[in-house]
């Protein structure tokens, strides 16, 4: 883009503030917007999903600046219970200081066959910390793993999409609502495989191609930051989906956070035994049929890689963030 069009862009005062900010970084280089409002007395719909992490709460940000006038908008926070306490502060500083208006929900499992999952409301104050929606689901699901990788479509998507639901954003064949997706430039390979028949929309990579650093770089202003003591604590802490030396740096310094997973695999082991069960006839979360107890022994004899590194793991399943529709990346190496 010419410097005169981008002198023409400022005259005619269409960027946001937001976008000034970035633009004096370095990092705008495609102002073209994808969503195309229409002149119909309906604003078209928007769905942002707000995963709590850093990433996500930037391409929030944009969004509404961006959008918040010409479209209906939705930003939902899908609560498995088992974040980290400082994901929950930062979901609510966001709120607080950009005006957000994010929708906390979590999801509520009926024990029956054959019934899906519906959502609930919550807030802050009245979020579940100790892992309730995600024991739910494993009670009848069973404990997810990479056989049978459930959660994040059971806790997220379908709880999202069911309160969406409710406020008449459809999905199927009567898909009325464009969802964005807080994936970054530097994450392309987790973007989903059918992005344009559902409608997806990554504006850090079709509107504000940014990477990780660049992320990083804009939120270190803020006094109230994301606060985690590494993104190997990001998602659910114990997310089986992260590189064995993330949930081994998590099991050395803070083995309370595998409570939970020890817990349901005790509890729920023995729920819809097959192919992902290991060799004693139990399902556990972890790669190589490892149970939350081995991580901690891990972690204990110290003999691993210690996470230190915020561009390590970058493009794995897990990054800082798990994010809705997005297809899983190439299997990650077991790295430790």
């Amino acid at each position: 883009m010419s410097l005169r069009n981008l002198k023409k862009i400022e005259e005619e005062n269409l960027r946001t503030k937001a976008e000034e900010i970035f633009y004096e970084l370095g990092l705008v280089k495609d102002l073209t917007i994808p969503i195309e409002p229409d002149n119909s007395a309906e604003k078209p719909k928007l769905a942002i999903s707000f995963s709590g992490g850093r990433t996500s709460a930037v391409m929030t940000k944009l969004c509404l600046e961006k959008y918040g006038d010409t479209h209906d908008i939705q930003v939902t926070f899908a609560n498995t219970g088992a974040e980290h306490p400082a994901t929950y502060e930062f979901v609510n500083e966001c709120d607080l200081n950009w005006g957000f208006n994010v929708v906390w929900l979590e999801a509520v499992v009926d024990p029956r066959p054959n019934k899906g999952i519906r959502h609930k409301i919550v807030n802050y104050e009245t979020a579940s910390r100790n892992g309730e929606p995600f024991e739910a689901f494993v009670a009848k699901y069973g404990v997810p793993n990479r056989t049978t990788p459930q959660c994040t479509a059971r806790l997220k998507t379908e709880v999202m999409e069911s309160y969406l639901k409710s406020q008449g954003f459809l999905r199927g064949k009567k898909l009325n609502y464009t969802t964005a997706i807080g994936i970054r430039a530097d994450e392309i390979g987790r973007m989903s495989s059918v992005q344009e028949r559902e409608n997806f929309f990554y504006p850090l990579i079709d509107v504000w191609p940014m990477t990780k650093a660049d992320v990083n770089r804009y939120m270190a202003q803020f006094p109230w930051d994301l606060n985690l003591p590494s993104d190997a604590y990001g998602n659910c802490v114990f997310c089986w989906k992260k590189t064995l030396r993330k949930l081994c740096t998590v099991a050395e310094k803070n083995p309370e956070f595998f409570e939970i997973p020890d817990r349901l695999e005790t509890k729920y082991g023995d729920v819809k035994p097959g192919a992902a069960s290991g060799p004693d006839g139990r399902r556990t979360f972890f790669k190589g049929h490892r149970s939350a107890k081995d991580i901690i022994a891990l972690a204990e004899e110290g003999q691993f890689t210690k996470y230190t590194d915020p561009e390590w793991d970058i493009a794995s399943d897990c990054s800082e963030s798990c994010e809705v529709y997005s297809d899983a990346a190439a299997p990650e190496k077991i790295l430790i």
